[in-house]
């Protein structure tokens, strides 16, 4: 049922379940996931602030950017087996049905932020509006991982994450430069373009993973 998006009733031949049973299992095993503290301590956790120190001294290495939490962007992934009554929610200018995950990634492709299952008819936009990221920023959980770095000799305390041109002004968020007008201003867009890339990195190998 997760690996194919199907009802719990695509299986009762072949595993004579029932679909109240199927789901039961699907419940039991995704809930032993989440709480199951091998792989919640790894792979399910936020980033604390030492792991924030690690990171910014990752991409102030490989990209020459301190303070650099990370990429955020979103992908579509396709829904092969959509329900043809959630078409319509489902489906965008793809054409097909889609399901939007919204993730920061980092410069070795770690995962810190994932959020998935948003209909794809959403943009980047809407699916930020709706993003645990977001709130974690406005309730001031986000800022306990902040810390000090410096940038062209200034000091700052709020980290970063590369972000492209649709996402708003916040002082998190360091989009390219639209219209550079000047040499530096090119550069620099194409040093935050080619940085930006480690997301779309991630989304391949997730892509070629699973």
């Amino acid at each position: 049922m997760i690996c194919y998006g199907v009802s719990g009733n695509a299986f009762l031949d072949y595993h004579q379940f029932g679909e109240t049973t199927s789901r039961r299992c699907v419940h039991h095993l995704v809930r032993g996931l989440v709480t199951c503290p091998a792989l919640a301590e790894v792979y399910l956790r936020k980033p604390t602030k030492a792991d924030a120190l690690n990171i910014t001294t990752m991409h102030k290495n490989a990209h020459k950017m301190p303070g650099m939490l990370g990429s955020l962007d979103v992908t579509k992934v396709y829904w092969k087996n959509c329900p043809t009554a959630l078409k319509g929610q489902f489906q965008g200018r793809e054409k097909c049905a889609t399901i939007a995950l919204e993730a920061v990634v980092d410069h070795n492709l770690w995962f810190w932020h994932g959020s998935f299952g948003f209909p794809g008819t959403l943009n980047d936009i809407n699916i930020w509006e709706r993003s645990s990221l977001l709130e974690s920023m406005l309730n001031g959980q986000h800022e306990q991982i902040d810390h000090q770095f410096t940038l062209d000799g200034k000091d700052f305390n709020k980290l970063y994450y590369l972000v492209d041109g649709i996402y708003p002004s916040l002082s998190q968020f360091l989009g390219p430069e639209n219209d550079p007008t000047t040499q530096l201003d090119g550069s620099f867009k194409v040093d935050q373009e080619a940085a930006r890339k480690d997301v779309e990195r991630g989304y391949g190998m997730t892509s070629i993973t699973f």
